[in-house]
């Protein structure tokens, strides 16, 4: 392996990067969410026109990117590749190029359902504000544990419960202070179902189709990259933003836009450069791990958000709500609730378990290591030397789980004469 100073997408460990990646895609989001909300209250008041111009003015933004995307760099890959500024972003980036396959089916359907998420993004956004949204949110997290859950299928673990428990009841916290604001109780009311079930639904098979399209390889071997994944699924929500907006549109909406599309023009490419970014590490931390504990980490947003609000709230205290009456009451319920987000976030993250297994075959069998690599919860399989012949890391949320659902699976193998099982208790790198 090159030194971590020769590598020439990431001088990071994998595990770091990961990290990284996902927290920092957390962070970027907070900020391009308290941009959009300034611009919907001060500027482009109609929630379809503002998503309709920003997802226009974003696409375009977003497609001169990818084409400075390809200037070249120096260095080569090991096919002799010449390296561009895109591979900095991602290693799998070439060049702009339309998907092909399951990989072009499972962009449409992300793009479908990020179509309907968006959509519902920019009309909450007007109704209720980043405040609300950012901690909402994240209740698509609870959809993702619960795919998880099924996908392994074995009933959630109790750390699972816990935490769900605690981010369905940090979001209603965080959120419940909007009650007493514009709008009946039974207009919150019918917001939070709005995100809870079709705005979280929607994120979460927008993030199941990612991981899907960037996890499956084509009929060359290669996999797709988040930079070209994130520039098909933008144009298919700018046609779907832009359908739902031409009602708004033709109804005093170009009248509205062409009023305000100078001032708004600025913020709102800084919004989707940042949405851009922030998406591509995403997405580039979702081929590195499981869908709930990336969401988890991204969950920093929460946090984040209300420093940034708080700042903002001194120069437009009429928009970022943080100056009403119940101020204390306001801040002390919105705290209360990002804390109990957070720590049923960390909850999550740390409640992943590792084991080593030892693997040794049968005489005059063959080894199928394509049998290992399918079960869930495997991350590699090596070849060894000496009394066995593979070693095979295993990732699953609890020792239980990792021993019914892959240990006791690899024993029953036809091929397999003895397995030995090693618990990993700490890393250190």
């Amino acid at each position: 392996m090159p030194a971590p100073e020769n590598r020439p997408v990431s001088r990071f460990r994998k595990k770091s990067t990961f990290y990284s990646l996902a927290l920092a895609s957390g962070i970027i989001t907070s900020i391009y969410v308290v941009l959009d909300d300034f611009v919907n209250f001060k500027l482009i008041t109609d929630p379809f026109v503002f998503g309709a111009f920003e997802m226009v003015v974003g696409f375009i933004v977003t497609f001169i990117l990818v084409l400075f995307l390809h200037i070249p760099r120096k260095g080569k890959t090991r096919t002799g590749r010449k390296f561009n500024l895109g591979y900095k972003l991602d290693g799998n980036f070439q060049r702009l190029k339309l998907p092909r396959g399951k990989v072009a089916l499972y962009t449409l359907l992300a793009g479908l359902f990020a179509t309907g998420s968006t959509i519902l993004y920019f009309y909450l956004l007007n109704r209720k504000g980043s405040s609300v949204i950012m901690p909402f949110s994240q209740f698509v997290l609870i959809y993702l544990l619960i795919g998880d859950a099924i996908s392994d299928r074995e009933k959630p673990v109790i750390v699972e419960i816990q935490s769900i428990a605690m981010i369905a009841f940090g979001v209603i916290i965080a959120s419940i202070s909007s009650v007493g604001g514009n709008g009946s109780f039974t207009d919150f009311l019918i917001d939070v179902v709005l995100i809870m079930v079709p705005f979280s639904l929607f994120s979460a098979f927008y993030i199941y189709f990612q991981k899907k399209a960037l996890t499956t390889k084509n009929r060359e071997g290669k996999l797709y990259d988040s930079i070209n994944l994130r520039i098909w699924t933008m144009l298919i929500i700018t046609i779907g933003q832009t359908i739902a907006a031409a009602p708004a549109l033709s109804n005093g909406g170009f009248v509205e836009v062409s009023n305000s599309w100078k001032i708004a023009l600025f913020p709102v490419i800084v919004s989707m450069l940042l949405a851009f970014i922030s998406i591509v590490f995403y997405t580039r931390a979702l081929t590195m791990g499981k869908m709930s504990i990336v969401r988890a980490l991204s969950s920093v947003s929460v946090v984040t958000t209300f420093p940034i609000l708080g700042l903002a709230s001194i120069w437009l205290p009429e928009i970022f709500g943080f100056g009403a009456e119940n101020l204390m009451l306001d801040v002390v319920l919105k705290l209360s609730g990002s804390l109990l987000i957070i720590i049923g976030v960390i909850a999550l993250a740390l409640s992943e378990t590792k084991s080593i297994l030892l693997v040794k075959a049968k005489q005059g069998f063959a080894i199928n290591v394509e049998e290992l690599t399918k079960m869930k919860g495997i991350e590699s399989v090596s070849f060894i030397t000496g009394k066995y012949d593979l070693l095979i890391n295993i990732k699953m949320r609890s020792i239980g789980k990792a021993f019914s659902l892959v240990e006791k699976s690899i024993a029953k193998l036809s091929w397999i004469d003895d397995v030995i099982t090693f618990q990993i208790m700490k890393e250190f790198e």
